[in-house]
């Protein structure tokens, strides 16, 4: 019967928007409110919490989500995109590549998925789609190779998973260099395919091509760097 109040009380407060983390709280505490004597009391629930948050590579998470606003508002992701424009902005499916080759970088230096999207998306889906790309295309190229941020090392998932099962950051981020790359390079490799069967606006895309080479090489590899 106890245990049937327990899971009713739980879908109730998650049914009624309560935060996840109060409702785990509230459902600690539960069994020393209705039994005294139970020896797992609110100070332990305080205990245990402080403990789980007192991470040090925990830490690293809101530093990198941090980060990665600052990269996102500082146009760090446009950046990067001109400079892998400049070389291959003119081949078939350049600039969808230089859009995935962007998405990985940017994964490699925030660590998170969700602001690569939001950072490399907010400027090459419009992009892309001016070019006369299907947004059904642009959207999906930059989700999948912005979702590489979990793959490609440094990774927000990869410090939590070694902070949880104490395995070695350094190995998992040694483990998630290849597959990231061979992911990139498959998608490189679908876009091509997608290209070469849709075909594309070479008028549009030379001309934005060589807006981006008369900016020079060295401007770009500085705003880049």
């Amino acid at each position: 019967m106890a245990i049937g109040v327990f899971f009713i009380l739980l879908a109730v407060l998650l049914v009624a928007a309560m935060p996840v983390g109060g409702v785990f709280g509230i459902m600690s505490i539960l069994p020393s409110i209705i039994n005294p004597s139970f020896p797992y009391g609110a100070a332990d629930v305080a205990r245990s919490m402080f403990a789980g948050m007192n991470s040090f590579t925990l830490l690293a998470v809101p530093l990198f989500m941090v980060s990665g606003m600052i990269m996102a508002e500082g146009g760090l992701s446009e950046r990067l995109f001109n400079f892998f424009a400049y070389f291959i902005g003119n081949k078939t499916a350049g600039f969808p590549c230089a859009v995935i080759v962007t998405c990985m970088f940017y994964a490699a230096i925030s660590g998170s998925s969700p602001a690569t999207v939001s950072a490399v998306g907010a400027m090459s889906i419009p992009f892309l789609e001016s070019m006369g790309y299907e947004k059904i295309f642009a959207a999906s190229i930059v989700t999948v190779a912005g979702g590489l941020g979990v793959i490609i090392p440094p990774s927000i998932s990869y410090i939590v998973y070694s902070a949880a099962a104490n395995a070695s950051p350094s190995k998992l981020f040694t483990a998630g260099i290849i597959p990231g790359i061979l992911i990139g390079f498959s998608l490189m490799v679908y876009s091509y395919y997608y290209c070469r069967k849709h075909g594309e606006d070479k008028e549009k895309l030379l001309a934005n091509y060589n807006e981006i080479r008369q900016r020079g090489f060295w401007a770009l590899l500085k705003d880049s760097f």
